[in-house]
């Protein structure tokens, strides 16, 4: 327990010990008293290994404050304790008086200095005791004085001098104030202790090495990794400067700048490291500095850890342009462009309706291209609002918010790190949030929600849109630069309806696809003749549409060979009950779109039909139409 020593060249009565410490009785501190005659050098014996604060006065206080680092609070001598001891002094038949502290034990000497006729009151300080000693001897061969009041060393020079002498006594309330001022010091210590073991504990746990600094560059601070890479520390002390431990100019000029740097490349001890300075304001007032330091070594290694979870989670590319069923000249003309996309590291802009096989182009760009062994990362933007697309795309710390995963999580941009990142619908991204993706495109790092680290990625971007962009930028809803950033390369994927060449190559391999899911064989002869009939769909939803039909077909084909007179009655039933088949989006817009162009293509492009069936004005029609186009 924290203990207050209280030395003073004066008793206590046993009232006053006792109520001193009943005030420390709910506090963490004890109280001892000790009176004092000694010589100075003495008292240090008093002092244990507990004692936290000590109170004293005059120059037995000055002595123990300037050979000890623990806290010294000083008792005052206020003007009523002077009085009181004048007038006891007075009483006693002595006229002329005078008063000597050592300098600082009392300050009021204007106060009390008079001269009333028979009482004289003269007040003196003192610094060298040598000095008093010989001011008091000739005072006493003058017979200038009948007594002096004052300190211990004061009192005593004067009564060997013959000079009646008497000690001035602090009063209770003096000591009670000087204890109350040791208690509150003692509390700031415990408060600052607190502090002190709770940043340490942090800086323990945190993997990079960290090093604190004070105003002067001295190093206050520093965590067990910082030892590993600087052995020097091990032997520092905190009132060694920066420039002892850290001889590179390189960090002192870091350190020098007073500015945030982030993840500076800096060689160090033969290794090469990540260091980032934070200067630290208080009132503008420039307080200190913390460095981080990290090998990039177990950067390196953190990386290949979060590939091989992005591995484990099956974030990888499985399509190749191989797997792109076309025989239309203009869809092997986008595939060839592609492929030569592949071979550069611009970010592409992909736009096409649902189900035209945006994502099976992203993958197959990935695949072909220098990444093809790192990991493709995909998120539809359509399908989170803002706070949720920055957790997912950024990550988050540990009690970044409510809910969030113990010990955080890494972001997609972090799990696609030297590998593609695909950004679908970003048509659909909130304008808010693409100033915040615009910036970590341009920055290439990227900082996790809650956290103070920027960590640098090196990603591809690929994204899709299926609503023109140029719309978009007209109506403000689309950053413009943002798509500048994003649209190095275009791709402009063609609808089925406008190469029905590649229907029935299309439905041919869904056919068989969906045969191998449903277990279920269906023998057909000729395929171009028996899936003739599908070239009359429209097909607005695309290849996803077609498939969602072959499916249908593998399911509830009644016959075991499939036929054109087959195939033909399952698109009449779906026509005649009034099947519609939307591909499923998370954009409502867009799968309204394709309700609307599903229902038209039910009565054979006639408007005047369909306006008067479903009672809508052919303008409205059109606006509903228009809307996919």
């Amino acid at each position: 327990m924290k203990e207050i020593l209280v030395i003073a060249p004066f008793d206590l009565t046993d009232a006053q010990i006792v109520k001193m410490e009943n005030s420390l009785k709910e506090l963490p501190y004890q109280f001892r008293f000790m009176e004092t005659l000694l010589p100075y050098e003495k008292n240090l014996d008093a002092i244990s290994p507990s004692t936290s604060a000590i109170v004293s006065r005059g120059g037995l206080g000055e002595f123990l404050r300037s050979h000890t680092s623990i806290p010294f609070i000083k008792i005052p001598v206020t003007p009523y304790d002077l009085l009181r001891s004048i007038t006891s002094v007075y009483n006693k038949g002595y006229q002329r008086i005078q008063v000597m502290f050592f300098a600082g034990i009392f300050n009021d000497m204007d106060f009390i200095e008079c001269d009333f006729g028979a009482l004289q009151i003269k007040i003196e300080s003192y610094r060298d005791q040598d000095y008093a000693k010989e001011h008091i001897k000739q005072l006493s061969k003058r017979k200038t004085v009948d007594a002096i009041i004052g300190d211990r060393f004061a009192t005593d020079a004067g009564s060997k001098a013959g000079i009646p002498s008497f000690l001035v006594k602090s009063g209770e309330e003096a000591l009670v104030f000087a204890v109350e001022q040791a208690i509150e010091t003692l509390n700031i210590q415990l408060e600052e202790e607190a502090k002190t073991k709770e940043l340490d504990s942090i800086l323990q746990v945190v993997p990079q090495a960290v090093i604190n600094v004070d105003a002067n560059d001295n190093i206050k601070m520093f965590n067990e990794q910082a030892k590993h890479i600087f052995p020097e520390l091990k032997e520092a002390l905190p009132e060694f400067n920066y420039t002892d431990i850290f001889k590179s100019e390189e960090l002192q000029d870091q350190l020098k700048a007073r500015t945030i740097q982030r993840n500076i490349l800096t060689p160090i001890n033969n290794q090469q490291m990540l260091v980032t300075t934070t200067p630290i304001f208080s009132n503008d007032m420039y307080v200190g500095a913390i460095q981080v330091f990290e090998r990039l070594a177990d950067f390196q290694k953190l990386e290949m850890k979060i590939r091989k979870e992005v591995y484990k989670k099956g974030l990888t590319a499985k399509h190749t342009f191989a797997d792109i069923v076309c025989e239309n000249k203009e869809m092997k003309r986008l595939v060839s462009e592609a492929a030569a996309f592949s071979r550069s590291e611009g970010s592409v802009l992909i736009y096409g309706e649902t189900g035209t096989g945006k994502e099976l182009f992203a993958q197959s760009i990935h695949n072909a291209s220098d990444r093809h062994a790192q990991p493709f990362v995909s998120l539809n933007c359509g399908a989170l609002n803002e706070n949720l697309l920055e957790s997912e795309l950024f990550g988050y710390e540990d009690g970044a918010f409510t809910g969030a995963i113990k010990g955080g999580r890494a972001g997609l941009f972090e799990m696609a790190h030297e590998g593609t990142l695909f950004l679908d619908e970003i048509n659909e991204m909130p304008r808010s949030f693409q100033i915040k993706l615009l910036r970590v495109l341009q920055e290439n790092e990227v900082r996790r929600v809650g956290g103070t680290k920027n960590i640098p990625i090196n990603v591809r971007i690929i994204c899709a849109t299926n609503q023109p962009m140029d719309e978009l930028i007209s109506h403000g809803t689309f950053k413009e630069d943002l798509y500048y950033r994003i649209s190095t390369l275009t791709l402009d994927l063609l609808p089925l309806r406008n190469r029905k060449e590649d229907i029935i190559p299309l439905a041919t391999v869904f056919l068989n696809k969906e045969m191998e899911r449903e277990n279920r064989f269906l023998k057909i002869n000729d395929a171009k003749s028996a899936l003739r009939p599908l070239l009359s769909m429209r097909w607005d939803g695309n290849a996803r549409e077609l498939q969602n039909f072959m499916k249908r077909l593998v399911i509830t084909y009644q016959e075991s060979v499939i036929t054109a007179d087959g195939v033909h009655l399952l698109l009449n039933k779906a026509k005649k009950s009034g099947e519609v088949t939307i591909p499923i989006s998370t954009s409502f817009k867009e799968m309204e779109s394709h309700l609307w162009a599903q229902l038209y293509s039910q009565f054979n492009g006639t408007k005047e039909e369909f306006c008067n069936h479903y009672k809508i004005s052919q303008t409205t029609l059109w606006r509903k139409l228009s809307v996919q186009k």
